[in-house]
């Protein structure tokens, strides 16, 4: 660990008067630097190497990629959980200790299956892929209906057809949002009785493999599958031939054998800190990442002139739980206004499963939970920057990019432009109206530099920027310190889509 000597000095002494003096300037959200003994009080309690532990360990081949199907997760539950304890924050009472766990019904993907469509067979795997595992056997007419857009459905008769559409764009920037379109797109059909949706997905190569990648696991068994209909992508290389024209009809053939459903015990892994103002106390203030990953690949492949088969997750998201733990040391020791929740989700690779299960059973009620600071990442292509996804739309937009700053870190938002914010574990808070942004890794563009490494069996510790590491660490506990310690209750910013549901679930001005 060599490269850990050139990490930050730290830049005054901790005196008696330390804690103190801490609490009243870090209260002081509008400074553009925060006191020395901040920064040096964050540095003593989490010296370079002690920072990144918890990211070696949670990245080692050891874990085997965090994966819920795998034993190696219960594994790093534990040891966050382990964590917390000796951080000496405390379990919230009405979890299992430091555990909130459920359990919940999974799939795989079908490994044999075929969909036809007049003389073109597509094979599910290669060239096909089922989003809800079941058996299919069906052979009905199909209709195409051009793209992606609900707005054109109406008037036409769906009622025991197929629906095929065109989607996608080429480049695996924009999966998100395609992906979020034919869902949305899916309902409609469903409440017009369509048996089917097919999608023409018009992909390159870097966007199929990693749709394939990331539904070959296990995916949830949705609650309401019994009257979801079938959704399949179909590859479509550029040059082929269009398997119908908008508006023409014709015949699919469908037929699929299911896997069977397995039940899957898993845990979210919580613990708090208690806030010293008697007025704040009672609000809590929610720092969250996920921990699982994407375990082991089917066979080993050839990576970067490596042979592997383990997807290590250290940027996604060891790195994210790391900064969790790291903060509940921090304010274990220096307790801010607010109350602290400490939170690493299970399940996030499977759609959000965790976070999704947290804001539908909450331990701490919605309505003392005034904001929570989500970590994810995928890569990062500029180490000079931090990407807050969600920047401009809540309150504390300052606190963040001043906290940053005293890192020698600048802050921009969504390089998608929006997408990311439905993609992690900040989306079910913020759903349900608490002001809920997600802290990545800085990128500049959502491109190929950050491909590389997203879900790559080369997201390694080996290949990351150390230096940079411990710079997002210690800024996001800054972030979570400015935030804690403000006296204005954190807010969507006005005009926002969810500050009407900020304003219901608070109750401002009663």
């Amino acid at each position: 660990m060599k490269h850990l000597a050139l990490l930050f000095a730290i830049t005054a002494s901790i005196s008696q008067s330390f804690a103190q003096t801490h609490a009243q300037s870090a209260s002081q959200s509008s400074m553009t630097q925060p006191p020395a003994k901040i920064q040096a009080g964050i540095a003593t309690t989490l010296p370079a190497d002690q920072a990144i532990a918890p990211l070696l360990y949670l990245a080692s081949d050891r874990l085997k990629g965090r994966y819920i199907g795998r034993p190696e997760i219960d594994t790093a539950a534990q040891y966050i959980a382990d964590q917390f304890q000796s951080a000496g924050a405390r379990t919230i009472p009405g979890a299992n200790g430091y555990f909130q766990p459920f359990t919940l019904s999974f799939v795989r993907q079908s490994p044999t299956g075929t969909i036809t469509i007049g003389s073109r067979t597509f094979s599910i795997g290669a060239t096909a892929l089922q989003f809800d595992a079941e058996n299919i056997q069906l052979n009905a007419p199909v209709v195409c209906i051009g793209d992606d857009s609900a707005a054109q459905l109406a008037g036409l008769e769906l009622k025991g057809k197929f629906v095929l559409i065109d989607a996608g764009s080429g480049t695996r920037a924009s999966a998100h949002k395609d992906m979020s379109k034919v869902r949305q797109l899916r309902q409609v059909l469903q409440a017009k009785q369509a048996l089917g949706l097919l999608i023409n997905l018009n992909t390159d190569d870097d966007y199929w493999t990693a749709l394939q990648s990331a539904m070959s696991g296990e995916h949830r068994v949705e609650p309401d599958k019994a009257t979801a209909i079938p959704m399949i992508a179909l590859r479509y290389h550029a040059g082929d031939q269009p398997l119908l024209a908008k508006g023409a009809t014709g015949n699919a053939s469908v037929t699929i054998t299911a896997t069977p459903i397995r039940e899957l015990k898993l845990k979210n892994v919580m613990a708090f800190v208690q806030g010293t103002d008697p007025n704040l106390r009672g609000q809590y203030i929610v720092l969250s990442a996920h921990y699982d990953h994407l375990g082991v690949a089917a066979q080993p492949q050839m990576e970067e002139g490596k042979l592997d088969s383990i997807y290590n997750g250290a940027r996604d998201n060891a790195l994210g739980s790391t900064a969790v733990i790291d903060a509940a040391k921090y304010f274990a020791r220096y307790p801010p206004k607010r109350s602290v929740m400490f939170v690493t989700y299970s399940a996030e690779e499977e759609g959000l499963l965790g976070s999704e299960y947290y804001a539908a059973h909450p331990i701490i009620p919605l309505a003392h939970t005034v904001y929570n600071l989500n970590i994810d990442n995928a890569s990062y292509n500029d180490t000079t920057l931090i990407s807050l996804v969600g920047l401009n739309r809540t309150s504390e937009d300052s606190n963040i990019i001043n906290a940053c700053k005293a890192y020698g870190l600048s802050v921009n938002g969504d390089p998608t432009g929006g997408s990311l914010f439905f993609e992690s574990d900040n989306a079910p808070l913020a759903l349900k109206g608490i002001p809920a942004p997600t802290y990545s890794l800085g990128m500049r563009s959502f491109d190929s530099t950050i491909f590389n490494r997203y879900h790559r069996l080369s997201d390694e510790t080996g290949n990351m920027d150390m230096h940079y590491a411990v710079k997002f660490i210690r800024a996001y506990i800054l972030s979570a310190l400015y935030i804690a310690n403000d006296a204005t209750q954190p807010m969507w910013t006005k005009g926002d889509a969810y500050e009407p549901t900020w304003k219901a679930l608070f109750n401002p001005g009663k």
